[in-house]
């Protein structure tokens, strides 16, 4: 009998387990001041945006809003132009409020007052010019 690598098991598992979800997102930025994101989710969770200037004057800055199951798509706003700044978008299964985080010294409840935790589905690009 062959034996195998715990870390090619590991990654066996990990395929499968991705194989047997539909579960994806993608974005896209057709102007300088909006990032849409489409999907689909086996079940609820939360969707998750974060926008890095392109210069450094100006700080990052995230959004997250509430999806349910199926096919959906939402567009966040960016509110002003953020021409060739990159998005990182992100399907996520719970958002956890500070006063229930666990994490000691947690800096993202901390900067924002929850954290997301339970990722199932990332994507990145750029936004447009």
């Amino acid at each position: 009998m062959r034996k195998f690598s715990p870390l090619v098991l590991t990654v066996a598992l990990v395929v499968s387990a991705w194989a047997a979800t539909k579960e994806f997102i993608t974005g896209r930025s057709d102007n300088s001041s909006s990032v849409t994101v489409t999907g689909y989710s086996d079940h609820s969770g939360w969707l998750g945006i974060t926008i890095t200037p392109a210069n450094d004057r100006i700080s990052p800055r995230s959004q997250v809003t509430f999806v349910r199951q199926g096919s959906w798509s939402q567009t966040f706003p960016l509110g002003t132009s953020f021409s060739g700044a990159k998005y990182e978008v992100a399907l996520w299964e719970t958002k956890v409020a500070r006063n229930q985080c666990t994490t000691k010294d947690c800096k993202w409840c901390r900067a924002n007052g929850y954290h997301m935790d339970g990722l199932r589905s990332y994507a990145a690009g750029t936004v447009a010019p």
